[in-house]
């Protein structure tokens, strides 16, 4: 049961998404009179408590983008907690405001025992492979589609538009699901690493008993900056940024200190 709970928990929320309030029609407007920011590379520490019953561990991540060369992006998600520890990484294409992902893989360890996974998103074929099956799926591509780590990505550029509502396909495991997200609206948080305007959004769900909802930065690349999970009106638990860093501006003021 522990297993079970910490994977969703690693895997679900922390790589995933996929609390006053603005109304939207006032972020919509906003957005759609400016030109739709790119995507900005930056790196984001987690920290989270899950408690079971009296046994309880705290979760430490850390999810980084940076740019390889005009096109090609990587997105990683590092997760360690005392019982185990999850990898993820996606090289993916970005262009037109599109994300299209290129490789993906999953590695776990400890108390998650799941196999990897090493996924290829061949574009010109519409056809996704399984390295580790040594399988190719041509039956499961869609227009747009993400893996589990892009498809916050794509949400935050979706934002960014001045969309309010969207649904993006994405490929999970050995089979391509239907993400709905909704903006809510907009509102200060002030969390571990500091207080921050935010969007909030809510993953959309078939289940009224259940509610996530991610909150993106209001800031260059729009990084989820916190997420709460609940359950028949009981928070399970919720996930936030201790730390905000933006490598490229932290290098554009040291050079600037130093003239």
């Amino acid at each position: 049961m522990i297993q079970g709970l910490l994977r969703k928990q690693l895997t679900n929320v922390l790589a995933a998404v996929c609390a006053t309030i603005t109304p939207i029609s006032a972020i919509s407007d906003e957005s759609k009179a400016q030109a739709p920011q790119t995507l900005t590379p930056y790196s984001v520490e987690y920290t989270s408590e899950y408690r079971i019953g009296w046994f309880s561990f705290d979760i430490d991540a850390t999810r980084t983008l940076e740019q390889r060369s005009d096109n090609l992006w990587r997105v990683d998600f590092d997760a360690e907690a005392s019982i185990a520890s999850l990898r993820e990484t996606s090289d993916f294409i970005y262009k037109g405001n599109q994300i299209t992902p290129v490789n993906y893989s999953y590695r776990a360890s400890g108390m998650i025992d799941e196999p990897d996974r090493t996924l290829h998103f061949v574009a010109d074929t519409k056809s996704i492979e399984d390295l580790e099956k040594d399988r190719k799926r041509d039956d499961h591509w869609q227009e747009g589609i993400q893996d589990n780590l892009t498809y916050m990505l794509q949400a935050s550029i979706e934002v960014a538009k001045g969309n309010t509502e969207f649904t993006l396909p994405v490929f999970e495991k050995s089979k391509t699901k239907p993400f709905r997200f909704r903006v809510v609206g907009k509102e200060e948080i002030k969390i571990k690493a500091g207080t921050f305007d935010a969007i909030k959004i809510e993953q959309v769900r078939d289940s009224k008993k259940r509610e996530v909802y991610a909150w993106l930065a209001d800031a260059p690349g729009y990084p989820l900056i916190r997420l709460r999970d609940k359950k028949d009106g009981k928070l399970r638990y919720q996930i936030q940024a201790t730390e905000v860093n933006y490598p490229q501006h932290d290098a554009e003021l040291s050079d600037n200190s130093a003239q």
